[in-house]
C-alpha cells in the first residue's frame, strides 16, 4: 500500500521578502534635506545680493556637524558615541564662529574654548545616551556640560570684564568682586578634589 501512494508534492516556499535598511534611508533623507537646504541659502543669497561667503561661511561647518549627529543618532554601534561627540564639537565650533564672524568678535576664542571642550563632548554623551539609553553617559556628559558653562562664565568675567578684551572693563569695584570669586570658587574646587581624594585612598 505504502507503494501506491503518490510522493508529496514539495511545498513551495515563500519569496522571502526584501527587507530594505531603514537606517541608511533615513540617513540618506537626512543628507539629501541638508543638501537642499544648503542649496536653498545659496540660492537666497543670490536673490538678495547677501555676501554669503562673509556672513554664512560658518553653517558649512555648522551643517557637517550636524550631519553627524544625526547620522550617529540613528545609526547604533560601536562608533556612534563617538560620532555623536565629533558631530557635536563641529556644530558648536560654527556656532561659535558664527557669533563671532557676525559681531567680529574672535577675541572671545579666550574663553569660549570651554564650550567646545568640554561642553560638547557633554552635549554628544548627553544625546547620545538619550537616544541609547545610557543613563551613565546623560550623567557624565551633564556634568562636562556643568563645568564648561562654569569655565566659560568664569572667562567671560575676566577676559571681558576685568583685561576688557572686548573695550567693555568693570570698574574697580567689580573687577575686586570677581577676582575675589574667581578665587573662592578656586579655592572649593581643590578642597573638594582634595578631600575626595582623601577618601577614595582609605
Amino acid at each position: 500500500m505504502g507503494e501506491g501512494v503518490p510522493p508529496r508534492a514539495p511545498v513551495a516556499q515563500e519569496p522571502a521578502t526584501s527587507q530594505t535598511p531603514y537606517r541608511p534611508r533615513r540617513q540618506s533623507t537626512v543628507l539629501g534635506g541638508l543638501l537642499v537646504l544648503i542649496g536653498a541659502i545659496l540660492l537666497f543669497g543670490q536673490f538678495v545680493r547677501l555676501d554669503i561667503g562673509h556672513y554664512g561661511w560658518p553653517f558649512f561647518v555648522i551643517g557637517p556637524g550636524v550631519l553627524l549627529i544625526v547620522v550617529a543618532l540613528t545609526a547604533r554601534g560601536a562608533v556612534s558615541e563617538g560620532l555623536a561627540i565629533a558631530g557635536s564639537i563641529i556644530a558648536v565650533s560654527g556656532l561659535i564662529l558664527l557669533y563671532q564672524n557676525s559681531t567680529d568678535h574672535f577675541e572671545s576664542w579666550a574663553y569660549a574654548w570651554a564650550l567646545v571642550f568640554p561642553g560638547a563632548i557633554g552635549v554628544g554623551m548627553i544625546l547620545y545616551g538619550l537616544t541609547a539609553g545610557r543613563p551613565g553617559n546623560v550623567r557624565a556628559g551633564t556634568r562636562l556640560l556643568g563645568i564648561a558653562v562654569v569655565l566659560f562664565l568664569l572667562g567671560a568675567a575676566f577676559f571681558e570684564g576685568v583685561i576688557g578684551i572686548g573695550g567693555y572693563q568693570f570698574d574697580h569695584t567689580a573687577g575686586v568682586a570677581v577676582g575675589a570669586l574667581i578665587i573662592v570658587l578656586g579655592a572649593v574646587m581643590l578642597i573638594l578634589n582634595l578631600t575626595s581624594g582623601r577618601r577614595d585612598s582609605r
